[in-house]
């Protein structure tokens, strides 16, 4: 029993150079290493050396298939226009069905890997349907600069070599779940060496990204998948053709949560359609959180984001902007890890619907805290807002501005996690900072606070400009100071947020 075949056009093994194998040999030998690695033995793989596309399609090849526990059809531009390739998946996914079925605790028996780019219409009519709806691995990208297509290969240079291998691992991991769950299918025993997932397990929707962002995306779906959850996402040929929207809503149907990632592109628009996929399936996890107020959604931006496509800045500003958008969002302006980090914690721990007053954070003597966060800036300008605070009963907590950066840090955490309710200060600080607080103030939760915060305050007050007085947000209330100096009724507006 073969446990896995290999399907490709045997002109994709060909190599440019005579000295060297070809793709399709380099890959074979690779996949079976990292196999290896990740099981403990080496898997037995088939794949036909020989034959050309008039060869006949004898019982032979057709027994090796069949003898087949997963398939691995890998595409290029030839392989969709190869009658024999075509048939070898058609007879692969009958034999499978006849077998118990070509799914297997979640996932299939049949695999693709993208070689090279293909049309969206060209594998429309020339593939068979079931290729439409399985996990692809893309072994190529977009060069930024040129737009042209570059293959994984050592060929064309450390960066493509590094792709390739990091892809490999990828599809490696993959396959190794296949095969342990066909074995549990087979034995009868439904343990797993995948670690048990249990009530925490989420099904994740991974929006689709632009270029720049394919390796982000990558690097979460790893962690996500590690962690014990399930990771889908749109096919990159659905993804470009008339049925993205559909399928998108389909799938982010199916899902928990979602996780968006934005750049600095725009990204692909598909024939037909009014914005990009990643503007397309943001809209869509948007509407499925208006109307179901559990779905979570995340959304990462890189930090210092300058987009100079006009369709992307108008993007970026209605997802900053508008709260249709931003409905059930998240929204994160930080590293990559931090990213990472923030949502495997939220995650992994439930978020409660309601909390009761008295099970909020207190001291032993019921005395509520306030994380008054300000800029350094700003310090004696917040003195009145501070003593009033304290002076009706609140605790009332401000940051650090001395010591070294990672005191500085572990101090607001700590804060973080400790007190009942946070006011942000927004007087002579840039929107930005603000931001980032709020930020800091969603990712709490991954610090290691157990409870929600019992109010979420933005004071915001002189000097003001346009764009400080139409300051909004999902995150937290904000109050706008009356008057150049503080005035009871700002000082009272706050206290009931505070104290609600």
């Amino acid at each position: 029993m073969n446990d896995i075949f290999i399907s490709y056009a045997h002109i994709d093994d060909e190599s440019l150079d005579e000295e060297q194998k070809g793709w399709i040999s380099k890959f074979h030998r690779s996949l079976s290493v990292k196999i290896a690695q990740l099981t403990g033995e080496p898997p037995k793989i088939w794949r036909d050396p020989k034959l050309r596309g008039n060869d006949v399609f004898d019982q032979a090849i057709v027994n090796e298939f069949k003898n087949s526990r997963l398939m691995i059809s890998i595409l290029t531009p030839r392989y969709v226009k190869s009658e024999w390739c075509r048939k070898e998946i058609t007879n692969f996914c009958r034999n499978a069905e006849d077998q118990g079925g070509i799914n297997v605790e979640g996932k299939s028996r049949l695999i693709k890997v993208i070689k090279t780019p293909i049309a969206a219409h060209s594998s429309d009519t020339q593939l068979p349907v079931i290729l439409g709806s399985i996990l692809g691995f893309e072994f190529f990208e977009h060069d930024q600069e040129t737009g042209r297509v570059v293959e994984f290969d050592e060929a064309f240079g450390q960066k493509a070599k590094q792709s390739y291998y990091s892809r490999i691992y990828d599809l490696a991991t993959e396959v190794a779940d296949v095969l342990v769950a066909l074995d549990n299918e087979k034995d009868g025993d439904q343990e797993s060496v995948i670690p048990d997932t249990g009530k925490d397990s989420q099904i994740v929707f991974l929006s689709s990204v632009t270029s720049d962002l394919e390796e982000s995306r990558r690097k979460i779906s790893r962690e996500l998948v590690a962690r014990g959850h399930q990771v889908i996402g749109l096919d990159p040929l659905i993804a470009a053709s008339e049925n993205a929207l559909s399928e998108a809503t389909t799938k982010i149907s199916e899902a928990n949560c979602v996780v968006h990632l934005v750049g600095e592109k725009y990204g692909i628009v598909p024939e037909d359609a009014q914005c990009s996929i990643p503007e397309m399936q943001l809209n869509a996890s948007a509407e499925r959180a208006s109307a179901d107020p559990s779905f979570r959604r995340f959304v990462w931006m890189p930090r210092s984001v300058n987009p100079t496509d006009p369709r992307q800045v108008t993007f970026l500003h209605g997802l900053m902007e508008d709260p249709n958008r931003q409905k059930g969002a998240e929204m994160l302006e930080d590293t990559l890890d931090n990213f990472r980090d923030y949502i495997v914690e939220k995650l992994r721990v439930p978020i409660p619907i309601s909390t009761p007053a008295e099970t909020l954070m207190q001291d032993s003597d019921g005395t509520k805290s306030v994380y008054l966060i300000y800029d350094l800036p700003d310090e004696e300008n917040v003195v009145p807002l501070e003593d009033f605070l304290f002076d009706n009963g609140l605790e009332v907590l401000t940051p650090n501005f001395d010591g070294d950066e990672s005191e500085i840090k572990e101090s607001n955490i700590e804060k973080l996690k400790s007190c009942d309710s946070v006011l942000i200060y927004y007087g002579q600080c840039a929107k930005t900072w603000v931001d980032m607080k709020l930020m800091s103030v969603m990712k709490a939760p991954g610090y290691g606070r157990k409870k929600p915060f019992s109010s979420k305050l933005v004071f915001l007050a002189p000097p003001f400009d346009r764009r400080k007085m139409r300051f909004r947000s999902n995150l937290a209330s904000v109050i706008t100071q009356a008057d150049e100096e503080f005035s009871a009724k700002d000082l009272e507006i706050a206290l009931e947020e505070l104290t609600k």
